[in-house]
């Protein structure tokens, strides 16, 4: 019985083991952490860092470098912050490249020539003729000659409401071309012709054949003589065999270097005028361009009979680099040509092309079909009906949208909504040329009319000079507003002015990093062996329990004095 009350059992001390493994891990992997900090401020670049650390300045001194640093810091960051907020707020920017970018690489301006009069009197004149004899009607000549008078409402700028008279002229060409009709071809037929407008024609010093510059095309205005307009033909159903034409430069600088045309204005052969005068409508546009006002990019100017109007031209050019492409287009305000173009057809995106796009959609919409005077490119565009002059109440009753266009960059309007036409994805080309122009007019007398430029006898003709004078043209570029490696430097800047921050404090933070991880391993591995050995050793002993006796807790040499020091020897 005393044997077994002398028995002690040994505690179970797992769960002491467990806490004491951990916290011993915590305590060595801040040690670590704490020796590598004191180790880089006292050899880092920084020279402030090591008053941080050093054990012989006072505890005050101390602490105020640390107050310090903590404001140097705030400081810092809040500026870094400004400066990185700035480039992501404005990423881009446009700047004058140069005032002196060299004029002779310009295309020259597209330039179109419209006569005042639409509708020329011989040529409704043998309309009415034709349909007269063909005995289609019994009306009498003048009557017909009157009806063929209200086709010219179709011109945008003189849209008629009178249905009765609408009726009527449609009826008559209905039943003289025996069912449906093509009213842009009547159109086109009873415009006045270039052959017949343009006399004389000078170009880059060189007398030239009005015939091989000037082309019978589609404008705002109707058919116009325009000259150098480098876009495939008007009216085209399959864009595969679409021909671009080419652009006239720039040669030379001065009005005998430029483009110098005489006109007849035809005043017997008026017969509807769309302007409470005579003369000509010229249009001064960009080659690629379809001449409409709404788009902002047509510059007019009216040139009269014995007048010789001068057109002095200036340009400028607007690029933007490659690296504005990766930008979205609500952030770079604008469209690259090669690019997805946001307009329904298949030709090559322009600013004007899109306005245009946007305003004949809207037409068809509400009114099913589009103005004769715009062109048609695609097998869609073509297969749609051409306006006549029984839509004309549904042209008029929409006239005030359609010729009132907000793109994408107005947010706001002193217009209601309902009063203009929000062509939201028209962005204006990344690349473009904008031309201006200051005209003057001198008059002339008639008479002989010598000079170097045209030995010509005048009686009422008109003459107008299109020419560059400037050399330098100013160029503007759409770039980036702080490329990475500007942003880098400034945020360095920053850093270096503060803290002295540079890029080998970069290198030494990644050392001091990589050496503590380092040693934060080797020590993690370490430990885990010592535990798991410790561990296995006191699972050993758990489930193997010895008895031990109460005197085996005694120390052997209380034993050896009990038993031992007074017995005697033998």
């Amino acid at each position: 019985m005393l044997v077994e009350r002398n028995k002690v059992r040994p505690r179970n001390t797992f769960v002491r083991r467990a806490w004491q493994k951990k916290n011993s891990e915590s305590i060595s992997k801040s040690r670590t952490a704490t020796k590598y900090l004191k180790l880089y401020c006292q050899y880092s670049s920084l020279n402030t860092l090591k008053y941080l650390v050093d054990s012989q300045r006072p505890l005050f001194e101390r602490l105020l470098w640390v107050t310090i640093h903590c404001i140097i810091v705030s400081f810092l960051v809040f500026m870094v912050y400004i400066s990185y907020r700035e480039f992501v707020t404005i990423p881009l920017i446009t700047s004058m490249e140069t005032d002196s970018y060299r004029t002779t690489n310009l295309d020259f301006p597209g330039i179109a020539i419209c006569s005042v009069n639409r509708i020329s009197r011989q040529s409704a004149s043998g309309l009415a003729i034709d349909i007269f004899n063909s005995n289609v009607t019994r009306q009498s000549l003048d009557e017909i000659l009157d009806a063929i008078e209200q086709l010219g409402d179709l011109y945008p700028s003189d849209f008629d409401t009178i249905a009765s008279r609408n009726v009527e002229i449609d009826q008559l060409l209905t039943t003289y071309y025996k069912g449906p009709y093509n009213i842009t071809d009547i159109m086109k037929d009873l415009t006045p012709k270039c052959t017949v407008i343009l006399l004389k024609c000078k170009l880059h010093g060189s007398y030239r054949n009005c015939s091989n510059l000037f082309e019978f095309r589609k404008t705002q205005d109707g058919f116009c003589c325009t000259f150098n307009y480098a876009r495939e033909s008007d009216d085209i159903l399959d864009m595969a065999y679409a021909i671009q034409p080419d652009v006239h430069q720039v040669m030379d600088l001065g009005i005998e270097r430029g483009l110098t045309v005489v006109m007849d204005p035809l005043l017997d052969d008026y017969f509807y005028s769309i302007l409470p005068t005579v003369g000509w409508k010229v249009l001064v546009f960009n080659p690629t361009d379809f001449p409409d006002m709404t788009s902002g990019g047509v510059t007019e100017v009216l040139a009269m009979p014995l007048t010789e109007t001068f057109l002095d031209v200036s340009a400028t050019a607007f690029v933007s680099t490659k690296s504005v492409e990766s930008f979205p287009r609500e952030k770079r305000n604008c469209i690259f040509s090669d690019e997805n173009s946001p307009m329904r057809g298949s030709t090559m995106y322009t600013y004007s092309d899109c306005i245009v796009d946007c305003k004949i959609y809207y037409i068809q919409k509400f009114c099913g079909c589009r103005p004769f005077f715009y062109p048609r490119r695609g097998p869609k565009e073509y297969s749609w009906r051409i306006c006549n002059n029984l839509d004309m109440e549904c042209l008029v009753r929409h006239k005030s949208k359609w010729m009132i266009i907000f793109p994408h960059e107005e947010t706001g309007t002193i217009f209601q909504e309902k009063n203009a036409l929000h062509c939201k994805n028209c962005y204006p080309a990344c690349d473009d040329v904008s031309y201006d122009v200051l005209s003057w007019k001198s008059f002339m007398s008639v008479g002989g009319y010598n000079t170097n430029l045209l030995n010509y006898n005048v009686t009422n003709e008109g003459i107008l000079h299109v020419y560059f004078s400037k050399y330098g043209t100013i160029k503007l570029k759409q770039d980036l507003s702080v490329y990475w490696y500007e942003l880098m430097s400034d945020i360095g800047g920053i850093c270096g002015v503060f803290i002295g921050f540079s890029f080998i404090s970069v290198v030494e933070v990644l050392y001091f990093f990589a050496l503590t991880f380092r040693d934060l391993l080797r020590k993690t591995s370490a430990l885990h062996e010592d535990n798991d050995r410790e561990d296995e050793i006191s699972s050993i002993q758990i489930q193997n329990p010895r008895t031990i006796h109460w005197r085996e807790l005694h120390p052997r040499t209380w034993h050896s004095a009990k038993f031992s020091s007074n017995r005697p020897r033998y």
